[in-house]
């Protein structure tokens, strides 16, 4: 089966699913309305993390979205199924990416544009719209920033097999470990993948080793050791 065939088969399978359309569907939604009521909260702080502080939870649904999408193969023979059709595993788990990852970035933009759009007119800051750069800037680097967590939950359901796992995992890594330990370990805080991705969505620098690219940058390499570690493991065990 060719590339091209591989990747209209999961566009189709994964429009098929409604779980997958409604997790998509969250992400902006939750990430939209949380940064929405931040802002009209009045609360301080950098003022354009306030109107994206909704991708805070917008990033579980991702994380839902990315764990789903993999382990939805592993029911009832699908992995099986989808080898037997495309016995180069890599070009289906490429294939699968692809397609996951453009839903997901097209969700995290709606996300973003939704975010910057709904901030700006509660809180009548033009630094946090469309009209600035630093604006622009957060809307592309939300969207950038769900893609990513949604391949990274990819990778680990991938290498797992359970989404179970994944989402206490990732919970764990990307939700609780920063403020747990964040303190502690001082700069290298920073590295974390929540933390380093999120620079994107702050006004001003905080001062530490990371600017907003260069930490999605950071954020990028954890995600592509575990599309990597996924992808190994699908090469060598049975399905």
């Amino acid at each position: 089966m060719s590339t091209v065939a591989v990747l209209r088969s999961e566009n189709i399978r994964h429009g098929s699913l409604p779980a997958l359309r409604a997790g998509l569907l969250l992400v902006p939604l939750v990430t939209a309305g949380f940064g929405a009521l931040n802002a009209a909260s009045g609360a301080g702080g950098d003022p354009l993390f306030r109107a994206f502080f909704g991708v805070l939870f917008g990033q579980v649904a991702a994380l839902a979205h990315g764990t789903l999408a993999m382990t939805s193969d592993f029911r009832e023979g699908g992995l099986r199924l989808a080898f037997a059709a495309v016995p180069r595993r890599g070009r289906w788990y490429g294939a699968k990416i692809a397609v996951v990852g453009a839903y997901a970035f097209a969700a995290g933009l709606l996300a973003g544009l939704a975010s910057a759009l709904l901030g700006a007119a509660v809180t009548g800051d033009a630094s946090v719209g469309l009209g600035s750069a630093a604006g622009w800037r957060a809307t592309v680097g939300c969207a950038v920033y769900l893609t990513l967590v949604t391949w990274f939950a990819m990778g680990l359901a991938a290498l797992l097999r359970s989404g179970v796992a994944v989402l206490a995992l990732t919970v764990v890594l990307l939700l609780m470990t920063p403020f747990v330990i964040g303190e502690q370990v001082g700069d290298a805080a920073a590295f974390l993948p929540d933390r380093a991705g999120q620079l994107v969505l702050h006004l001003r620098a905080d001062g530490g080793p990371l600017g907003p690219w260069s930490g999605l940058g950071v954020l990028a390499l954890w995600t592509a050791a575990a599309l990597a570690a996924g992808g190994r493991r699908l090469a060598r065990r049975d399905a």
